[in-house]
């Protein structure tokens, strides 16, 4: 068999291949066996009718087309790993002669990642959110534990968040309807959009009125009055109150904790999200806006597969994990599409930032991976070699190997700062020093599939 890419057009690559008539002729007599087993015929028992009766019966050619549908998937195969062509999606197969005589010829359709340009990306700057956090981030955090502890009493005062309002109102127009005594608190999600900003800074037996949208030009009139009115106090802020809700005896004690807190939370959302910043700004630069859907696919399906056997491993059962982790099929399911398609843009950028910058993995870097990889099969260097060939898995070994190379490029040339504009190290960044550490290998994915919702993506 031999093969060659006959065409390549951006996402599309056309293989030709040809069989030697000689070549067929074994497969045409083992299309006659399997034939031989499944027909009927009478006077032999299934599978020993004579090939010169099975022709008498079915005609001359139909081995041939046996022979060629059967291996023409394998041929397409063997000629996308001999032309190191990376599909994203199923190929497709045309015979375009040799189906009754002669060499067979066959093309082969391969949908492949589209050539994204990077040209104007010589003076970078990633920005991530501060991990330090602000007074008003930790006083925002007190605030939420007075609340939680504090109680709600009668009051002639001004409504404000957190009071609970009992209410009487209309609603007139597209949509209408009338309550009575209807319980509100200040901050929760509102009936009708506009409640709070109408009801705030009221006290009862004040009335309101304000209007709410509707599909097109149609809009709802809401008119009503304050029958109740309950004010959250808030539990007092001393040294007593930080023993109330924590373990700790003061007050500067609770606000280093909660310090703390916030700041591993930011550094792990940063090590969780880096991938999607480089992603997005190196996508913003290429101004790629379309992603192929076989490359999502492809991601959504590795991630999954990854997420599966991280479980596995786990000792847990998927309604174990979505029990544990606080989550329904549809939040992951959701979840893994954000990364996928993350994962597809900075699959797409770093193979751009390789061609554009020369990055392309070494004879050496090559070497070295093939040994690991060798040696966590536990074969030997050149059987982990003639395995990843044959299999078309040394094309991808090559192509993360300079994923790597981009990483490790844009760590060295471009600026990756903070909110507040300070310069973040690698080490901040990633949680890695070591370039071979970061993973980029499409096979491995990204853990951030398994932290909590509140980790950044896009």
């Amino acid at each position: 068999m031999q093969s060659k890419i006959d065409q390549k057009e951006n996402g599309q690559v056309k293989l030709l291949v040809e069989v030697a008539e000689e070549e067929l002729a074994a497969d045409i007599e083992r299309a006659y066996v399997k034939v031989a087993r499944q027909a009927r015929i009478p006077g032999f028992r299934p599978g020993k009718a004579p090939r010169r009766v099975l022709e008498s019966k079915l005609g001359t050619g139909f081995a041939r087309l046996e022979a060629i549908n059967d291996n023409a998937p394998r041929w397409g195969d063997l000629a996308i790993v001999e032309n190191e062509v990376e599909p994203i999606a199923t190929p497709s197969l045309k015979v375009l002669k040799g189906e009754e005589e002669g060499d067979v010829q066959i093309e082969v359709t391969v949908t492949v990642r589209p050539d994204v340009r990077l040209d104007a990306y010589g003076d970078l700057t990633f920005e991530f959110p501060s991990s330090s956090p602000s007074d008003e981030d930790v006083e925002a955090q007190i605030e939420r534990l007075r609340e939680a502890l504090g109680t709600l009493e009668d009051s002639d005062g001004e409504i404000a968040e957190g009071s609970v309002v009992t209410l009487d109102f209309t609603v007139a127009g597209e949509s209408e309807g009338e309550y009575t005594d209807y319980v509100y608190r200040i901050g929760a999600s509102e009936p009708f959009a506009g409640l709070k900003d109408a009801v705030l800074g009221k006290k009862v037996a004040d009335s309101f009125e304000f209007e709410v949208a509707g599909d097109g030009d149609e809009k709802s009139t809401v008119t009503g009055s304050i029958k109740g009115h309950q004010a959250l106090v808030k539990a007092e802020l001393n040294d007593a109150f930080a023993s109330d809700v924590s373990e700790f005896e003061t007050l500067d004690e609770l606000r280093k904790d909660i310090s703390d807190n916030l700041e591993s939370f930011h550094v792990s959302n940063l090590r969780n999200g880096w991938r999607s910043v480089v992603a997005n700004k190196l996508a913003e630069v290429a101004e790629l806006n379309v992603l192929p859907e076989g490359l999502v696919q492809m991601e959504y399906e590795n991630i999954s597969h990854n997420l599966s056997h991280r479980i596995e491993a786990m000792g847990l059962s998927l309604n174990k994990y979505l029990e544990l982790t606080r989550s329904s099929i549809e939040q992951i399911s959701s979840q893994i599409a954000n990364e996928a398609i993350i994962e597809s843009r900075l699959d797409l950028v770093l193979r751009a930032l390789v061609s554009a910058e020369g990055l392309e993995a070494t004879q050496e870097q090559i070497d070295k991976e093939v040994d690991a990889i060798a040696s966590s099969w536990g074969v030997t260097v050149e059987e982990a070699l003639e395995r990843l060939k044959t299999s078309g898995q040394l094309v991808s070994v090559k192509a993360n190997l300079a994923k790597r190379n981009a990483i490790d490029w844009l760590f060295e040339h471009a600026s990756f700062v903070d909110s507040k504009g300070n310069a973040l190290s690698r080490g901040e960044v990633t949680g890695e020093i070591d370039s071979a550490d970061v993973e980029i290998d499409d096979e491995e994915g990204d853990d951030s599939v398994i932290v909590e919702a509140e980790s950044t993506e896009e």
